[in-house]
C-alpha cells in the first residue's frame, strides 16, 4: 500500500513538474532579456531578412536603410513628439548605430529614420529601436555620421521650403533648382520636375571625378510617360562631359573625352508612372542599374569631371520629366551586392525589413497591439463600439440578474416539492392556512405560486356550489393554473429580448463599423495617392475592430441566451407536470368526499325503505 502511496506522489509530483516546465515555456516570451539603457521605456525589435532576402543574392554589410514607421507598426503616443528620444542599437543590443530622420509626424503618424545598419540579408540581421524616454535629448547632428567616407552628397528632398540640401556632412547643398518640391517620393517627399525644369549642385572638391577614382549614382525616378526620353544627370567641362538618362524609357550613360566618345544602354525600356531605382558605376567600367539588377556593361574609362552636377534639364532643355527621389553620389565604384542591397532596402513595398511586437521594461508587451488598433480606430468607430459595449453591459447584467433568479426558484421549488410530497405535512392534505404562512419562504417558487393559486380557486368555487366539485368547477380551477403559469413564463422571460437584441444588433454594429473604416481608409489614401500596405493595414485593422468588438459581445451572450432558454423551458415544463398534479390531487379528494357521503346517507336510506 506504501509503494502505491509514494508512486501515486511521485507521479503527481512530475505532473506538476511538467505543468511548470509548460508554463515557463509558455511565459519565456515574457522574460526580460538584455536593456540598452533603462531611461528608454520601450523597444522594437527590426529583423532585416525578410521575404526579399533572396534578392540580395547574400549577406551585404554597412547599408544605409529607411526604418519606415506608421500606426501599424509603431506607438507614437508614446514617443516625443519630434522624435528626439529615438535611438537605434546593433543586434546585441549593445552598439549604438549612427541614423538621421528624414521626417517624424506623430499627427499623420508617418516617419523615415534612415540608419546606418551593420548587415543586411543574413539570419541574425536585426537592430533594436528604442523610445520612450521624455527627458532624452535629441540625438545631435548624426545625418553626417549616418552616411560612410564615400557619400559625397546625398538629397532625400523633405524641404517644403528652401532649396534642397545635402544630408551630408560634405555639405553639398543645391545651388539653385526649379523643380516642384514636395511632391509624394519614392520614402517621403520627392522633387518633380519637368523636361526644362533642373537642380544645380555646384561643383567642390568631394564631388570631382579624379583620374583612377570612380563615381557612383543612385536615385528612384518615376517617369510621367512610357518610353520617355531626357536627361537625368549631367556633367561638363570644356570637351569633357557624362549624361545619364533614358532614350525611349531604356536608361543609358554616355561619355564623352574630347574626341573620344562611348556609351552604354539598356535592352529595355523601364515602364512609365512606376517608381524604379536607378543607378551606375564608373571606374575602368561602366555598368547600369535598374531595381539593384544589373542591365548593361562597357569599358568606360571615367573622364576627370569638377564642373557642376546638374540634374534634370540643360541650357537647351531635353530634360526628364519625371519626379526623383533619394539621389546620392558616392565617390567611388560602388560593388554590385551594394547597389542591390540599396535598391532592395529603398523600395517602398520591399519587405527585406520586418517590425517586431513593442517590448516595455524588459520584456514583451503583447498589449502593445491592442494599443496601436486602439491609436488607429476613428471617431465613428469609437461611438459603435461604445453602443456595442453599452448592448454588452446590459446584456451581462440581464444574464446575472436572470441566473441568479433562476438558481433561487429552482432552490425554492425543491425545497417545496419536499414538503408538498410529504404525506404528513399540511401542504399535502391541501390545508390553505398552511399555504398562506410560506407565502414569504417560497416568494420566488413558481410551483408554490401554482399549488397557491389553485387552493385559493378551489375554496372560491366550493364557496358558489356549497362544496361540490362538479366538472365546471374543476375547469374553473384549470383556468386560474394556466393563468399562473403564463404569469410566470412572462416572469421568467422577462428582459430576454434584449439578449436576443445582443445576439443579433452586435454584429451588425460591428459590421457597420468595419464598412466605413474601410471607406474612410480608402477616401484617405485616395486623397493622399500613396497606395501601399503601411498606408492600408493600420486603417483596415483599426475599421476590423468594432467586427471583433461586436463578436466579442455577441458569442457570449449567445452561449448565456441558450443556458437560460434550456433552464426556463426546464421550468416550465415543471410547472406543467405539477399543475396536472394538482388536478390529479383536487379530482381524488372530490370522489373521496362524494364516496364518503355516499356510505354515510346508506343507513338512513335503509329506514326509510323499511
Amino acid at each position: 500500500m506504501s509503494s502505491r502511496l509514494f508512486a501515486a506522489r511521485k507521479s503527481g509530483r512530475m505532473i506538476w513538474l511538467k505543468c511548470l516546465m509548460g508554463l515557463a515555456l509558455l511565459c519565456a516570451p515574457l522574460l526580460a532579456t538584455a536593456w540598452w539603457n533603462g531611461d528608454w521605456a520601450y523597444r522594437k525589435k527590426i529583423t532585416l531578412d525578410g521575404a526579399e532576402t533572396p534578392a540580395l543574392g547574400g549577406q551585404v554589410q554597412q547599408v544605409l536603410l529607411p526604418i519606415r514607421l506608421h500606426a501599424g507598426n509603431f506607438l507614437f503616443f508614446d514617443a516625443q513628439q519630434s522624435g528626439a528620444d529615438l535611438r537605434f542599437v546593433a543586434a546585441d543590443d549593445k552598439t549604438p548605430l549612427n541614423f538621421h530622420i528624414e521626417q517624424f509626424d506623430p499627427i499623420n503618424e508617418i516617419a523615415i529614420v534612415w540608419v546606418q545598419v551593420p548587415s543586411v540579408g543574413a539570419k541574425d540581421s536585426a537592430v533594436y529601436l528604442y523610445y520612450g524616454n521624455p527627458q532624452a535629448a535629441a540625438a545631435g547632428n548624426v545625418a553626417k555620421a549616418s552616411f560612410d567616407p564615400h557619400t559625397v552628397a546625398a538629397f532625400h528632398f523633405a524641404e517644403r521650403e528652401g532649396l534642397p540640401r545635402d544630408a551630408t556632412g560634405y555639405g553639398n547643398n543645391a545651388s539653385s533648382s526649379s523643380g516642384s518640391q514636395g511632391a509624394a517620393g519614392a520614402s517621403g517627399f520627392g522633387l518633380g520636375l519637368s523636361a526644362v525644369q533642373s537642380l544645380r549642385i555646384p561643383a567642390t572638391p568631394s564631388l570631382a571625378t579624379l583620374a583612377g577614382s570612380g563615381w557612383t549614382v543612385m536615385l528612384w525616378a518615376k517617369t510621367a510617360e512610357a518610353a520617355a526620353t531626357g536627361t537625368i544627370l549631367s556633367r561638363s567641362e570644356a570637351d569633357k562631359a557624362l549624361v545619364f538618362g533614358l532614350e525611349g524609357g531604356k536608361p543609358y550613360l554616355a561619355l564623352a573625352d574630347g574626341t573620344r566618345k562611348a556609351r552604354v544602354a539598356a535592352d529595355k525600356p523601364i515602364d512609365g508612372g512606376t517608381w524604379h531605382h536607378l543607378a551606375f558605376t564608373l571606374a575602368d567600367k561602366a555598368r547600369l542599374y535598374v531595381d539593384g539588377q544589373e542591365v548593361a556593361s562597357g569599358a568606360l574609362q571615367a573622364p576627370e569631371l569638377k564642373g557642376d552636377v546638374l540634374i534634370g534639364a540643360g541650357a537647351a532643355g531635353g530634360g526628364l520629366a519625371a519626379e526623383i527621389d533619394e539621389l546620392q553620389i558616392s565617390n567611388l565604384a560602388r560593388a554590385a551586392d551594394w547597389v542591390r542591397a540599396a535598391a532592395v532596402g529603398q523600395d517602398p513595398q520591399s519587405k527585406l525589413v520586418q517590425y517586431g511586437g513593442d517590448e516595455s521594461g524588459g520584456g514583451n508587451d503583447y498589449l502593445a497591439v491592442i494599443r496601436t488598433l486602439a491609436n488607429a480606430v476613428s471617431l465613428d468607430g469609437w461611438i459603435i463600439i461604445g453602443f456595442i459595449g453599452v448592448l454588452g453591459l446590459f446584456s451581462m447584467e440581464v444574464m446575472v440578474t436572470k441566473m441568479r433568479t433562476i438558481v433561487r426558484m429552482r432552490r425554492q421549488n425543491e425545497e417545496f416539492l419536499g414538503v408538498f410530497r410529504d404525506a404528513s405535512s399540511p401542504l399535502a392534505q391541501l390545508d390553505a392556512d398552511a399555504a398562506n404562512a410560506k407565502i414569504r419562504d417560497w416568494s420566488e417558487s413558481p410551483l408554490f405560486h401554482l399549488f397557491h393559486r389553485g387552493i385559493n380557486e378551489v375554496f372560491s368555487v366550493q364557496k358558489l356550489t356549497g362544496g361540490v366539485m362538479t366538472p365546471q368547477a374543476f375547469e374553473v380551477v384549470r383556468a386560474g393554473l394556466e393563468a399562473t403559469m403564463v404569469e410566470e413564463s412572462h416572469r421568467l422571460n422577462n428582459r430576454l429580448v434584449l439578449l436576443t437584441l445582443s445576439v443579433s444588433g452586435a454584429p451588425f454594429l460591428g459590421l457597420l463599423g468595419t464598412v466605413v473604416g474601410i471607406m474612410i481608409t480608402f477616401a484617405s489614401i485616395a486623397m493622399a495617392g500613396d497606395v501601399n500596405v503601411n498606408t492600408i493595414a493600420p486603417g483596415v485593422a483599426a475599421a476590423l475592430t468594432a467586427t471583433v468588438s461586436g463578436l466579442v459581445v455577441a458569442i457570449p451572450v449567445l452561449f448565456g441566451y441558450n443556458f437560460l432558454a434550456t433552464r426556463i423551458r426546464e421550468l416550465t415544463t415543471g410547472m406543467e407536470v405539477f399543475a396536472n398534479e394538482i388536478l390529479g390531487k383536487l379530482a381524488l379528494r372530490s370522489s373521496l368526499a362524494e364516496l364518503a357521503g355516499t356510505l354515510a346517507s346508506a343507513p338512513a336510506l335503509q329506514a326509510v325503505a323499511a
